[in-house]
This record gives C-alpha cells, sequence and structure tokens, in this order.
C-alpha cells in the first residue's frame, strides 16, 4: 500500500471510530455536495436575481400629485390664522368636501395602492369635519356671533371644536398617505 492510501485507510478508520463513539446516530450532518452539485446550486443562484423594479408610471405619478396638491391645500387652510366666521367656515367645508373629488380625479394610484387607505379616511375624516362646520355656521349670526350662554352658543363651540378636531385627524391621515406612497417610491429604488 502506498503512502497516500494509507493515510485515507487512517483517516476513513478514525471516522468510523467516531461515527461509533457517537452512538452511530442518525443526526449527523450531510456529506458536502460533489463539485457537480455545487455548480448547479451557484447556477440556480445567479439566475433567481431579482429584477430591476420599473420606474413610476406616469399614471402613479399623478395620483402622488393630486394628492399632494390637496393636502396642502388642506394644511394651508388649516393653519390660515383669523376670526371664525360663516364664510369661512362655509369655505372650509367646501374645500374639505371636495376631498373624495380630489382623491378620485388622482386614477388609479398603482403601486401605491397601500397609500390610499390612508387617503379616503383622511376624505371620510374631512366629511365629518365640513358637516360639523356647517352646523357651527347655522348656529351662528353672519359674523360667526352666537349669545354667550344660549343653546345656540352650545352647540357652536361643541361642533367648531370637533370639526377642527375631524380636520386634523384628516390632515394626519392625508401626510400618512404621502409618507407611505414616499416609503413605496423608496422600495423601488432600493
Amino acid at each position: 500500500m502506498n503512502r497516500s492510501l494509507r493515510g485515507l485507510a487512517a483517516a476513513t478508520a478514525v471516522s468510523a471510530l467516531a461515527f461509533a463513539a457517537c452512538g452511530g446516530s442518525k443526526d449527523t450532518a450531510a456529506p458536502p455536495p460533489t463539485t457537480k452539485q455545487a455548480t448547479k446550486k451557484q447556477a440556480a443562484e445567479v439566475t433567481t436575481v431579482a429584477p430591476e423594479a420599473e420606474p413610476i408610471t406616469a399614471s402613479e405619478k399623478r395620483w402622488l400629485a393630486q394628492i399632494e396638491v390637496y393636502s396642502e391645500r388642506v394644511d394651508d387652510e388649516i393653519s390660515r390664522a383669523g376670526a371664525i366666521t360663516q364664510a369661512a367656515m362655509r369655505r372650509q367645508a367646501r374645500l374639505y368636501l371636495n376631498c373624495e373629488r380630489a382623491v378620485s380625479r388622482a386614477g388609479d394610484p398603482g403601486r401605491f395602492e397601500p397609500a390610499r387607505p390612508f387617503a379616503e379616511r383622511a376624505c371620510e375624516r374631512l366629511r365629518k369635519a365640513a358637516q360639523l362646520l356647517q352646523e357651527s355656521a347655522e348656529s351662528s349670526g353672519p359674523g360667526g356671533f352666537v349669545f354667550a350662554g344660549t343653546a345656540e352658543a352650545k352647540q357652536f363651540s361643541r361642533a367648531v371644536s370637533r370639526a377642527f378636531e375631524a380636520a386634523g385627524n384628516g390632515q394626519y391621515d392625508l401626510r400618512r398617505a404621502l409618507e407611505r406612497a414616499e416609503e413605496i417610491e423608496r422600495s423601488f429604488a432600493s
């Protein structure tokens, strides 16, 4: 027996002893893949590379732009300072009632679909704010004037505060829609 065969025989004997010493457990590791198996595995890994994401389509850009424009209009209206008059309340109510039209006009969001529920919830909240503002306008005089301590004053105060809360929640939901769309857009670039 030549030298290399003796070394191979010794290594085999040591492996057999180690296997026997471990109790001959069937939980041993699988043998390493042969060169042919390893090459096939590497070839499979190469072919499973994810394709690049398609760029944002024109309709997806349009949807995002429409939501951004409407959101900015709501932000501007909410941050506007001034007296609470019937005209101001009616102007805000008209803007808030246009939410559903703005989202509908934006069209199909495409891959921004996960952001749409936030925009739709914003519209629900803004519609509620509009109804409360209309109620407030009806319970006040032309300048937004109400007599303190009257039933109209209580109704006005309650409706105005609830309208501002609903509008703020709608504004927040519009921002969440835009943030979600930006997250999705960033995932396209990755």
